[in-house]
Parts: structure tokens; sequence; C-alpha cells
């Protein structure tokens, strides 16, 4: 049989988005088009190959109504190693100091940062909270930055 999900085209979406990634990322019907080649997608190379095409755009894809649910995508689909990336667009690259609780603070950005603790390994997670932690008190009592909190005590 074929193996589940399997849809007839699927290398074939996939290939009409390599290349373009971040530029369907930030269009509503674009994102489906991506999120719908990950799942396409059964190799963990040809999944880590689309999504190093959103290197250096995690913090606009923070703030993206359609671009977050690409990069959700990225972090459940792919090997937790290979997403390692946005963690260090998050972490260390972030646009100033404690850029992850920016992140866990932004409506979009919350999601992304819950995705990461759930799927990341526990160094990863650690990487996350320690940054995190810097800003506990004011994340817990945030609209957004209290789910990320919540997620780390679960």
């Amino acid at each position: 049989g074929r193996p589940p999900g399997y849809e007839p085209g699927a290398g074939a979406r996939a290939s009409s988005v390599a290349g373009q990634v971040w530029r369907l990322a930030k269009d509503a019907n674009g994102c489906r088009e991506v999120q719908l080649a990950f799942e396409a997608l059964d190799d963990d190379e040809d999944r880590a190959a689309l999504a190093s095409e959103l290197r250096g755009h995690i913090w606009e894809a923070v703030r993206c109504p359609h671009a977050n649910h690409v990069v959700q995508k990225c972090i459940v689909s792919l090997q937790p190693e290979a997403v390692q990336f946005i963690i260090d667009e998050l972490v260390v690259n972030g646009a100033s100091p404690g850029g992850v609780s920016q992140a866990a603070r932004h409506r979009y950005g919350c999601r992304i940062v819950e995705r990461l603790i759930e799927h990341c390994t526990a160094p990863q997670v650690q990487q996350l909270i320690e940054a995190l932690m810097v800003d506990a008190v004011t994340l817990s009592k945030h609209p957004y930055g209290n789910y990320v909190m919540q997620h780390i005590l679960e």
C-alpha cells in the first residue's frame, strides 16, 4: 500500500515551492501550499532544505499572520537539530537582548515558542527556558506570554 497521507503529485507540490518558500509563506494561500509541501515530503533532508529558506526570516515570521504557521509546521515536521536555526534566531540573534521573550509576548510568536518547547530536545528547551526565565514575572502576567510560561511548567 501507499504510506499514510500519500497524495499523487506530492513531490511536484514540494518542488513547486522550492526556492520561493519565504515569498509564499507570507501569503494566506502560499502559506498553505508550503505547509502541504512539508507534509508531502517524507525525507528529512528535503524538509530541511525547504526550511532552510526561512533562515534570516524568523523574526519577520514571528510577526506575520501567515508565515508563523509555516515556521510552526517546520518545527513539528523536522528533526529537532534541524530547527536549531530558529532557536538561534530567536535567542542568540534576537532583535534585542531578551529576544525570545519578545517572541513569547507576540500573538503569533508565542505559538512558535510553544511548538519549540513541545518538539525540541532537552538541551534546546533548556536554552529557551534560560532565555525566558530572565523575564518570567512579566511573561507570566502577559496575555500571550503566560501561555508560553504555562507550557514550560507542563
